[in-house]
């Protein structure tokens, strides 16, 4: 029997193989996932933070230019060792997470770009060689000049250079001297202490649990629809007959459904394989990790959630005697994913919604996968809605199996529920 079922996946596998309609669609997914990893990160820089160019003429202008320069590449730094420390915090290290509050100057690479003139600095403003001019004019007065708008976060940084300057002025004339003012400029607002931390990384948990729902719902829908057709291709040429004259039929569904959930299961392990290589390759650590971490999760719940609807689009293909029945008969099956596609997005936040959905059988592969990546269920929890899929599955297997034995060999017309389930108690009477 076991070696029957493995002829039959054989087949399955290498036929589809073959299709050179399924190895090109399965490049330009590889090609999509390995993109939408590594574009925003050539797209964000560097180092992800805003670079300006700013034109400065005069000689107030260009002081104050060099102190907005000082002051973001001090925030840059800043930042970047703020993010270093939420990277190596966890909730169970320590319960109370505290950070350092922000100071108010955004972090920014600012370049300046010296012009000899009011006129000159706009002329480079007008041309984009520079994002925006500081320029001083004749009563000694500054002012910012932008095309079409000044960027926040470069207006910020002007603002707080001049603001800096000006009172190095006034504490100078009042015979204070420089370190005071660096003293003053170093200090810092009170640190924040939170009681319950989000993760650090729930903006990118938020994303890849996007991705593992549409993963599934896609996968499973093409290779259901893909199963479905093969099964009534079968039935029109005739060659199901001669396949059911030598093979028991219940041996010919597992044979499909294994050699189908193989490479369905392969085609995603190998998207999570480019994505985890992209995300590694960029030095997107924290995408790295919630991959690895959470990879393995989603592989299981996708292979039980494909396998327990497998079982129904062959059903439902053997209801159909031609091409254009299918669309009636797969219905039920699109809905099931359907709707629950539309769930796993409407449900996000950590709530009874989120937890009731990862419970349900047709929506757990899609919710749950998205609680272990916010950390808001337990492994046991986990074990716990894999079980419940497997039962749905069990189920629906010996269901399945009985409309698929029962429409089979129903050639001539679109078979209905109730004669494929009749025909099959008349048979095994």
């Amino acid at each position: 029997m076991i070696e029957t079922i493995r002829l039959i996946a054989a087949r399955e596998i290498t036929t589809k193989l073959r299709d050179k309609a399924f190895l090109i669609s399965t490049a330009v997914m590889l090609l999509i996932v390995a993109g939408s990893v590594v574009v925003p990160m050539l797209l964000s820089g560097d180092d992800g933070h805003p670079k300006f160019r700013l034109a400065v003429a005069g000689s107030s202008a260009t002081t104050i230019g060099e102190t907005a320069k000082t002051v973001g590449a001090a925030a840059i730094t800043s930042a970047d060792e703020q993010e270093k420390a939420d990277d190596k915090a966890s909730e169970d290290d320590l319960p109370l997470v505290t950070r350092a509050a922000e100071t108010g100057v955004p972090p920014a690479d600012l370049t300046l770009v010296n012009a000899d003139s009011a006129d000159a600095a706009t002329a480079l403003v007008r041309s984009e060689d520079a994002d925006a001019a500081l320029v001083e004019n004749a009563d000694g007065t500054l002012e910012v000049i932008g095309r079409d708008e000044v960027d926040s976060d470069l207006s910020t940084l002007i603002t707080v250079a001049a603001q800096a300057d000006e009172t190095r002025a006034v504490l100078a004339e009042a015979g204070v001297g420089d370190d005071v003012l660096t003293q003053l400029q170093s200090t810092r607002p009170p640190g924040e202490r939170l009681l319950e931390p989000g993760s650090p990384n729930e903006g990118v948990a938020t994303v890849l649990s996007f991705a593992f729902a549409a993963l599934f719902y896609f996968t499973a829908i093409v290779f259901g629809l893909t199963i479905a057709q093969s099964v009534v291709e079968e039935k029109q040429s005739r060659v199901i007959e001669i396949l059911v004259a030598a093979t028991p039929v219940r041996l010919l569904l597992a044979g499909k459904i294994v050699g189908n959930a193989v490479l369905a299961l392969g085609q995603v392990a190998l998207l999570l394989a480019i994505g985890l290589a992209a995300a590694s390759a960029t030095g997107q650590g924290a995408a790295a990790s919630l991959l690895l971490s959470s990879g393995g999760w989603f592989l299981l719940f996708f292979a039980l959630g494909f396998v327990m609807l497998s079982c129904a689009w062959a059903a439902a293909g053997a209801l159909a005697a031609r091409q254009e029945d299918l669309q009636s008969t797969t219905m039920p099956l699109q809905m099931a994913l359907i709707i629950p596609f539309f769930l796993a997005f409407s449900f996000t936040d950590p709530g009874t919604g989120l937890k009731v959905l990862s419970y349900v059988p047709f929506t757990s592969p899609m919710s749950m996968p998205r609680r272990l990546l916010i950390e808001d269920a337990s492994w046991w929890e986990a074990l716990i809605s894999l079980g419940i899929i497997a039962a749905t599955g069990a189920l629906l297997i010996v269901l399945a199996a009985r409309l698929y034995e029962g429409s089979l060999l129903r050639t001539s017309t679109k078979t209905s529920i109730a004669a494929a389930w009749k025909r099959e108690k008349q048979t095994s009477a």
